[in-house]
């Protein structure tokens, strides 16, 4: 290398620059805006809304920061030397122009990389505020590291371009701004064919992924090759002054647009192969150990056939769904060998091959809008896949965002693979799962998302409850058993007490329909009404060991979201962070390894007292901070027969958690079940949210509602896989100070509430006094007794009535109060912590200039004679100085 490059001349030029910039106060003041610009963008916008301990907010804006960075760094290297008349000089050393502006390539990457050291304190922040994945942090910093290295140069090119400090700051922030806006500006200028290419080369796409914890080689080359082209092109302009004709200015522009060139081929070459290294601390973006087992223990004979329907061009919003797609099966491709053979069809709308799909598979087009920018113009896509082995074949229709690609590819493959599969039966109860006309609703309704979603991997057999159940059940799903007649409530309990496996979801208030609610039934039928029929099930579950009262309602004030803090408590969110002992019940493979459900107004379980002959054990448990609620403090009637969900009712903590879902089992084999109190956990809009893919909102509702039927039906192998997706890391220092206000506003709810009560008990006892006063006395006849005590109670009622009406209006201004106490004390600990993130990083850089400054002075007075030193001892005399 030392014969190539001259070392000591890189080593050189680099010492000069390098020390240079820290010499002089501008290059801190850059660096210490960079850092503090950097803070405001991670800490100041949506990081608290999002709750999430992870630079998202930070990777979105740090391209852009770099227009105003790189060329802060770049614009002294070159112009500097034109200003003070030493460029010729420097060209003219015993030395190469490639040596010369290596040097400073490498000073001002040593720049940049220094700024970047102080950043690291924002990873500092984010490990005090909770625990963040630390292979994602190393990935985008790498990513930070290499967008740095890879725009320096163009800074470099601009700086030899112009003759001053400020025309180089401009014209580097303009050459940084070509690859980073090149997204921006295709969209708005070229075709779609073109725009979609230009945009996987711009420096936001290219950084998507390591921001995302996968070192996608393709971003890599990308970066590598961008830097080491456009440094190829500062050596050649260098000596410019050298070339003998004009004619080697054109040679040189064609050398840019070739190098260019060369660069965007490599690119897409390397995005086209995929290969990429996940670094994140689950490793969800690669295969697992079950997936590669799956793939190498199937039969070559029997090989399993995968068309993928697939639009070349997708919005920009799919465009990772379909390269996660292509990636994920060009990998199962190559681990299957011969036993995996995959083909992906271009499918656009209207050829051979979208009749095929739609045709032949069922496969349609799915509307999604055409941009992030614009909802209103829209686009019709493919994302359909088939799958076939021997006589078996199976297709999936449409891949949203949301839906977990490795999971559906190695259950469809499984399922394919096998010959038979289990058999689920869904009990016909008022619930209505697999849709129809609805009498009461006078509507028709759809099939539930749940069954189409079981349907994927069993055989599906809806079971009438008025006959025998069929013997081939491997398991038996009961919804709202309530809404059987009696005999059929019998025949259910008698098929649970043989040991067959079940699992049974009752629910005190289903939002999906109000009027199924027990209560909401037995009172219509008591009335006389058509609505569904509420059976007592009270020896249902006898049998299943379980106590559940249908008149009360769970609720838990833990709400990990601050954007959605508007929701009442009955909104249950079970979490970590709701300090039950084991929220999610990691000795059971239902649960364990869960992070977030969501149940709407759930009931709550109890072991029931049978000597200990029932296994209960829990599977979801709200925290200390919860409790019931009576279900008529919280259903309303209007006065027009509606119904109304009562808001901002009093919530005492009971300081124990309530169970919501649990395992109940007997030794001698007669119980084998699992009981959920809410049938909203299998909602449509868990669905809706799982395949839209919200940002914020990865909820686990439909993964333990199907790993509840695996684990009864024997069928444990998806378990795992399906619960496998990045864990959920919130700010837990911030979570729990909330808490904290949380608990001081419920204990001033209290008091008010007590005071209210005391206050009203007073009254009452007032009129009471009154009016036995007027009986004690013999003055009176019977008759004018009565007459007093008739006007003291209009006239004390009156007084009662205005003294409990303000009385209530105190309550509920000292619980507004409290509440808005609370909601400031949050937003004071979320300033306090934007403070500290925002002012602390620019401390560093203000310690190492005062460090340089002193190693500055003592270097400048080393070099001074010490007869010449003017020390404090001996002053100088006015007439010396004269």
């Amino acid at each position: 290398m030392s014969r190539v490059v001259n070392l000591g001349v890189v080593r050189a030029v680099f010492s000069r620059e390098f020390f240079a910039y820290f010499g002089a106060p501008t290059g801190y003041v850059f660096i210490t805006l960079f850092v503090f610009l950097s803070g405001l963008a991670a800490f100041w916008q949506r990081f608290f809304e999002a709750n999430l301990a992870n630079l998202d907010q930070l990777n979105q804006w740090f391209p852009y920061l770099l227009i105003f960075l790189v060329p802060a760094i770049t614009m002294t290297l070159w112009a500097d030397e034109k200003r003070q008349g030493t460029e010729e000089l420097l060209l003219t050393l015993p030395a190469r122009d490639s040596e010369i502006v290596l040097g400073k390539y490498v000073a001002a990457l040593g720049i940049y990389t220094v700024a970047l050291l102080f950043s690291l304190s924002h990873v500092a922040v984010l490990f005090w505020l909770g625990s963040p994945d630390v292979g994602m942090l190393l990935a985008a910093y790498l990513g930070y590291w290499l967008m740095g290295a890879a725009l320096l140069p163009l800074g470099l090119l601009a700086s030899q371009w112009a003759d001053n400090l400020t025309v180089a700051f401009i014209l580097g922030a303009a050459l940084c701004s070509l690859p980073i806006f090149a997204g921006q500006a295709a969209t708005a200028l070229l075709p779609e064919g073109a725009e979609k290419l230009a945009a996987t080369l711009s420096v936001p796409e290219q950084f998507r992924d390591l921001a995302g914890g996968i070192v996608a080689h393709s971003a890599v080359v990308y970066f590598v090759l961008l830097g080491a082209a456009v440094l190829y092109l500062n050596v050649q302009l260098a000596g410019r002054k050298r070339w003998r004709s004009p004619r080697l200015g054109w040679h040189f522009a064609l050398r840019t647009l070739v190098l260019l060139a060369s660069t965007a081929a490599v690119t897409v070459i390397a995005t086209r192969a995929g290969t990429r290294t996940d670094v994140t601390s689950e490793r969800v973006h690669s295969l697992s150990g079950d997936t590669r087992a799956l793939l190498g223990g199937l039969d070559p004979r029997r090989p399993v056939n995968i068309q993928a329907y697939l639009s070349p061009e997708v919005p920009r919003s799919y465009m990772s769904v379909r390269a996660n797609l292509t990636n994920l099966l060009r990998e199962y491709a190559a681990l299957g060998a011969n036993r995996v053979n995959v083909r992906v069809v271009d499918t656009i709308k209207y050829s051979p091959e979208a009749r095929e799909a739609r045709e032949r598979y069922g496969i349609n087009p799915f509307r999604v809008a055409a941009s992030e920018e614009s909802a209103s113009a829209s686009n019709e896509i493919f994302l359909g896949l088939v799958f076939s082995s021997g006589g078996e074949e199976f297709a999936i229709p449409q891949f949203d965002r949301g839906l977990p690609v490795e999971y559906e590819l190695t259950r469809s493959i499984r399922v394919v693979s096998r010959a038979k599969r289990k058999k689920v039966g869904i009990l016909q109860t008022g619930a209505n799962l697999f849709g129809g006309f609805d009498f009461q609703r006078r509507a028709n309704t759809a099939e539930w998302s749940i069954v189409g979603e079981l349907k994927k991997q069993y055989e599906v057999a809806q079971v009438a409850p008025g006959a025998d159940y069929p013997d081939d059940l491997d398991v038996l799903m009961a919804v709202l058993p309530h809404t059987l007649s009696a005999a059929d409530l019998a025949r259910l309990k008698a098929y649970v007490k043989k040991g067959k496996p079940a699992l049974v979801v009752v629910d005190p208030l289903p939002a999906f329909n109000l009027q199924l609610s027990p209560r909401m039934a037995a009172e219509a039928g008591a009335e006389g009404g058509p609505a569904t029929a509420s059976t007592d099930t009270r020896p249902l579950m006898s049998a299943l060991g379980v106590e559940w009262n249908p008149s009360t309602v769970a609720w838990d004030g833990y709400n990990p979201h601050p954007q959605l803090r508007s929701l009442p408590p009955e909104i249950v969110f079970v979490g970590k962070g709701n300090q039950a002992p084991m929220p999610f019940q990691a000795k059971e493979e239902v649960t364990a390894g869960l992070q977030e459900v969501v149940l709407i107004y759930p009931g709550a379980l109890k072991e029931r007292a049978d000597g200990g002959v029932t296994r209960f054990t829990p599977l979801l448990s709200t925290g200390p901070g919860g409790g019931t609620l009576p279900w008529n403090q919280i259903v309303q009637r209007s006065m027009f027969g509606g119904i109304t969900l009562a808001q901002g009712q009093p919530h005492n903590p009971r300081g124990k958690g309530e169970t919501l879902a649990a395992r109940v089992t007997r030794k001698d084999g007669t119980l084998n079940a699992i009981v959920v109190a809410d049938a909203d956990l299998v909602g449509e809009q868990f669905f809706d949210i799982r395949k839209q893919g919200v940002e914020y909102l990865n909820l686990d509702n439909v993964t333990l509602a199907l790993n509840a039927i695996d684990e009864l039906a024997g069928e444990r192998s998806f378990i795992a896989l399906r619960k496998r997706r990045p864990r959920h890391r919130t700010l837990e220092l911030v979570e729990a100070r909330t808490r904290q206000y949380e608990l001081q506003r419920d204990t001033e709810a209290q008091q008010a509430a007590a005071t209210a009560a005391q206050r009203l008990k007073e009254a009452q006892t007032r009129l009471d006094q009154a009016v036995a006063g007027i009986e004690a006395r013999q003055d009176l006849d019977e008759q004018a007794k009565q007459i007093m005590i008739a006007n003291v109670q209009a006239a004390e009622s009156r007084r009662l009535q205005v003294a409990r009406a303000n009385i209530e209006d105190e309550r509920q201004r000292q619980v507004e109060d409290a509440r808005s106490a609370m909601e400031s004390s949050v937003r004071g600990i979320q300033n306090t912590i934007k403070l500290l993130a925002v002012a602390l990083p620019p401390v560093p850089g203000f310690l190492l200039f005062l460090a340089m400054s002193v190693r500055k002075v003592a270097r400048e007075r080393a070099r001074i004679a010490p007869e010449r030193r003017v020390t404090a001892a001996e002053p100088v005399k006015n007439e010396e100085v004269a």
